[in-house]
């Protein structure tokens, strides 16, 4: 048993197929920890990292996980691992683990780092139902590294019924008469429509999705730079190439209201980011918005609706869940 580094940015290919078949035997996949939005990435952020694939392998050379890892040092020349991405637009990040080989996996990596001559590992973006949160920080410890495990962020998600009926019926009282009261004014006092924007010209209808998204708030505008304007736009046209991208807008008196950037990925959609025109505030479009979205995942069979980080207020009303999100952080010695 033992590890294989595989150097590259941009990926090797040989790499690809072996990612690939090894998330697919994974209990916890989301797009975040796919071979495109890690190539997404570092095309757009990360051009210049030193890059590091970390392959665990049986005694018999089957693989058994890998980890993505940019190789960089810190002020001393601390030689420092960290966990591939970023936290402004990296949901979730991991090691790819397949079923049943978790703990094989990671005592190999573990025993590796204990070896080598990493000072420092992060592990920022994991899940608290992760595999690596439950078995990697003990495996840490037995190599001789000092361990720590910080919340990061809190990511909302909402478990889908069978139906709409259903849905209201699992919300608190008071929240399922506001819906309904917001669901109501829209129809009494503006006309309106729902629609899939990438079903429609694709540039066209992310123009207006970052208009709405600069529009909503004054850090969304500030976020919404060029260099991540053309990020976003990428993402959009690779997912829809994939079936991945959803990209709703609601419309009021002819004009974009509210919309959402999300993906569809495994019976999961994923609310990546949003955007509203203040201007029909009166009309709460995006939450009128999310409802409707909730309610077609619903007809296609879909078994969570995550509205990713952040603990706005409107999430919890539709009857989210918290989620943590932690960074495991070792040191030697």
């Amino acid at each position: 048993m033992g590890v294989e580094i595989i150097e590259g940015n941009p990926f090797p290919e040989k790499l690809l197929p072996l990612w690939e078949s090894l998330l697919q035997k994974s209990p916890f996949q989301n797009p975040f920890l796919t071979p495109l939005w890690s190539q997404l990435w570092l095309r757009n952020f990360g051009r210049n990292l030193k890059v590091k694939t970390l392959l665990s392998r049986s005694p018999d050379g089957d693989p058994l996980g890998l980890g993505i890892f940019s190789d960089s040092g810190r002020e001393g020349g601390k030689k420092v691992l960290t966990l591939l991405g970023s936290m402004d637009v990296w949901d979730y990040r991991d090691l790819i683990l397949p079923a049943g080989k978790e703990e094989e996996a990671l005592d190999a990596l573990a025993r590796f780092w204990g070896e080598g001559p990493w000072e420092e590992l992060e592990f920022s973006g994991i899940s608290e139902f992760s595999p690596t949160l439950r078995i990697l920080p003990a495996l840490l410890r037995a190599c001789g590294f000092q361990v720590t495990q910080t919340v990061q962020e809190v990511s909302v998600y909402l478990n889908l019924p069978s139906g709409w009926d259903d849905f209201l019926g699992r919300l608190d009282s008071k929240d399922r008469h506001e819906l309904r009261r917001k669901m109501r004014r829209l129809e009494r006092e503006s006309s309106f429509e729902i629609r899939e924007g990438q079903e429609e010209n694709l540039a066209e209808r992310m123009d207006a999705f970052l208009d709405l998204h600069r529009k909503s708030r004054r850090d969304k505008a500030e976020f919404m730079t060029l260099e991540m304007e053309g990020y976003f736009r990428e993402i959009a046209l690779r997912f829809r190439e994939k079936g991945w991208l959803s990209l709703p807008f609601l419309r009021a008196e002819g004009k974009d209201a509210a919309a959402y950037f999300s993906f569809r990925y495994l019976g999961v959609e994923y609310v990546y980011n949003s955007g509203y025109d203040p201007e029909y505030a009166r009309l709460s479009p995006g939450i009128v918005l999310a409802a409707d979205c909730i309610r077609r995942a619903m007809e296609r069979g879909m078994t969570v609706f995550h509205f990713l980080r952040g603990q706005e207020d409107y999430k919890y009303r539709l009857g989210g869940k918290e989620e943590k999100i932690y960074q495991i952080k070792a040191v030697k010695g």
